[in-house]
């Protein structure tokens, strides 16, 4: 049965198919006809919760307006391969840079390939994520993890986040799997160098895991503050 049969069945004791399918139909009703999905109608869009759009666009069968939530990213990527932290219609309302925010274009691009086999579109959007990732990479620190982002003036935090670098990893590791399929003239001079950095990541993530006893304070999303207790995959 395909997911999409299945969803139409509905998520027992929680939703039912007709239920989903409204959900669906009301979040393809927001999109705006450049492809931009705001929170909700006349709202602002980030493009992190843009994507979370789009793949349950995906899920539910309204292929044609992820790809199309997909391309309003191609069109207003920026030239270091990063997006605007907030859209409200063709302006930009927050002009901070957010490495999670430009990485998970590969989630949502690897989890776009997994429901549909579109290998198509995933090359046309290649270019894409190899820049958003370029560009986040570019922000790693020593210890493994990423600056949480650039303020509007184009300055990076000293420090990363718990929730940003694990979600960065996750979307680095979408990345190095749609490397096969890309027809990329890049893509085997970029894989071994993005494959020893997923590996990297997880390692030294791993070692910032707290001790049994050890307790967090303050802001329980800085690695200032608390460890990684989550036991990260490495990638083969």
């Amino acid at each position: 049965m395909s997911l999409l049969s299945h969803l139409q069945e509905g998520v027992p004791e929680l939703l039912s198919g007709a239920e989903i399918a409204r959900t669906a139909t009301y979040l393809s009703d927001l999109q705006r006809p450049n492809g931009m999905i705001p929170w909700f109608e006349a709202g602002h869009c980030d493009p992190w919760n843009h994507v979370e759009v789009a793949m349950a666009l995906t899920v539910t069968g309204h292929h044609d307006a992820a790809r199309a939530a997909y391309r309003w990213l191609a069109t207003t990527q920026l030239g270091n391969g990063s997006w605007f932290n907030y859209y409200v219609g063709s302006r930009v309302k927050d002009q901070r840079l957010d490495t999670n925010v430009t990485a998970y274009l590969a989630t949502g691009l690897y989890h776009y390939l997994l429901v549909t086999d579109d290998v198509d579109f995933v090359a046309e959007l290649w270019g894409c994520v190899e820049a958003a990732i370029e560009f986040v990479l570019r922000w790693q620190l020593d210890d493994g993890t990423v600056r949480w982002s650039l303020d509007a003036l184009g300055r990076p935090e000293s420090y990363s986040l718990l929730t940003g670098s694990s979600s960065i990893f996750h979307s680095l590791r979408c990345a190095v799997a749609l490397w096969p399929i890309t027809r990329a003239p890049s893509r085997r001079r970029t894989s071994s160098r993005w494959t020893g950095t997923t590996r990297s990541f997880a390692g030294r993530c791993a070692e910032r895991a707290p001790s049994a006893d050890s307790t967090t304070a303050g802001n329980a999303t800085s690695w200032r503050a608390t460890g990684y207790v989550a036991s990260l995959p490495t990638t083969g």
